[in-house]
């Protein structure tokens, strides 16, 4: 617990000043954890018996902007890799590399967009609270098993304990920004908060479900006492998405 706490406690300053900044810093950032989070999936692709294809993985995590490049390259290391890589493989390892430079990638689109700074900021609060509420809550009085078969140590107590303070977290933030800074939108985000917080624990547990196929407890142990880039990354990676996805859609309908 101590190591989990020191680690986030390093950790969540340098993603907050990186977000603040923007610019250069932002995306190396981003485009780092993308090829980390590549090379995490490309481990677990081994552990569950695929036949990965490594150099894909990371081309994608440099080049999913330029999606011809990206999609030929997945065509060309197929090629070089054939018999023992197949379509299937192929198939496994274009998700893969979708699930995490895709997610990452809307790091950029969504810090990019205006406000992006307090966009981002305010994801990743409804995200930390999530998951901390989740853990705290279902540690304290979790009961009932929530999706046993991915992840037996979750309980529904975690998972409504996390809905609620991810609301809070978006309701405190949104309130108390708009004292300081002009926040655009306030009402939407916090009328969003709730699904946002409910698809960050989709993702967590869909990351939980590819280690569980894997075998592994976690993606790598990169972060000492919260595992590696794809644990940490698991809810960001459905929510940064879905949050720049459903400000889009709300902009084009109401511009």
């Amino acid at each position: 617990m101590l190591t989990r706490i020191i680690s986030a406690a390093v950790l969540i300053p340098i993603a907050l000043v990186l977000v603040y900044l923007g610019g250069f810093l932002y995306l190396s950032g981003v485009l780092a954890l993308s090829v980390l989070g590549a090379l995490e999936m490309h481990k677990l692709l081994e552990k569950m018996g695929c036949q990965d294809m490594k150099t894909f993985l990371l081309s994608g995590a440099v080049l999913i902007p330029v999606f011809f490049l990206f999609v030929l390259s997945g065509l060309l290391i197929n090629l070089s890799q054939y018999p023992e890589a197949g379509f299937k493989d192929l198939g496994i390892n274009f998700l893969s590399v979708l699930y995490v430079s895709f997610g990452f990638g809307h790091f950029v689109l969504l810090r990019n967009m205006e406000q992006g700074m307090l966009l981002v900021a305010y994801a990743l609060v409804v995200i930390w609270l999530t998951d901390a509420a989740a853990y705290f809550v279902g540690s304290a009085i979790g009961k009932r098993p929530f999706y046993r078969q991915i992840s037996p140590k979750k309980s529904l107590e975690g998972a409504v304990g996390g809905l609620v303070f991810g609301a809070l977290g978006a309701v405190l933030f949104c309130v108390v920004v708009s004292r300081f800074l002009p926040l655009e939108n306030k009402t939407l985000l916090i009328l969003l908060s709730p699904f946002l917080s409910a698809a960050g624990q989709a993702g967590d547990l869909f990351e939980s479900s590819v280690k569980r196929q894997a075998g592994v407890k976690d993606s790598s142990k990169l972060i000492p006492g919260h595992g590696g880039i794809l644990d940490r990354m698991d809810s960001a990676l459905i929510v940064i998405p879905l949050l720049y996805h459903l400000l889009s859609l709300f902009k084009n309908i109401f511009a």
